[in-house]
């Protein structure tokens, strides 16, 4: 476990690099993101974004961001998040409202579907590794609630194998 770098030093995601290319065009001062699953991701967010908000299960991950000392960065360590139902319902409880909610950590269908009230109007989840055939139930779950969704093949920071990161972006 590492901070991915850009040729110019900038963390990156361990999503593909469409998603990431998409992200840095589409990304702006006045967005608030909540995140499941912290890392290399938070630090490319946080220059980017208003305000980054997360959970996190490993407390290498946790003790690097808050090391890192960002203001506008605010995560929380939930160790026990496999067994606790308290994570999944993490964003929903927070109170706040988001305009992006990524999940790239452990219990992906509900931490997805848990997640949709916590959306701003026209808001965005993004779920990465979603070529997995076991997310099929999330693909049905965004389609019957009516998001559209677009899919970013490729390979991403630091891998050799083709994934795919994909955004249902909400229609209300």
């Amino acid at each position: 476990m590492d901070i991915i770098r850009d040729e110019t030093g900038n963390p990156v995601p361990w999503m593909t690099y469409p998603a990431i290319d998409f992200l840095k065009k589409n990304l702006n001062k006045n967005h608030e993101i909540f995140e499941f699953g912290c890392g290399s991701s938070t630090l490319f967010f946080a220059q980017r974004v208003k305000q980054v908000t997360g959970i996190e299960t490993r407390e290498k991950w946790f003790a690097m961001l808050k090391s890192a000392n960002l203001s506008n960065v605010e995560i929380a360590l939930m160790e026990d998040g496999l067994t606790n139902d308290l994570y999944q319902n993490f964003a929903k409880n927070s109170g706040k409202k988001f305009d992006f909610i990524i999940v790239d950590s452990i219990k992906r269908f509900l931490s997805t579907t848990n997640s949709i009230d916590a959306l701003k109007p026209g808001g965005s989840i993004i779920l990465d590794d979603s070529e997995r055939d076991n997310y099929k139930k999330i693909f049905d779950f965004f389609a019957e609630k009516n998001f559209s969704r677009q899919d970013f093949p490729g390979v991403a920071p630091g891998q050799d194998r083709v994934k795919n990161t994909t955004i249902f972006i909400s229609k209300i």
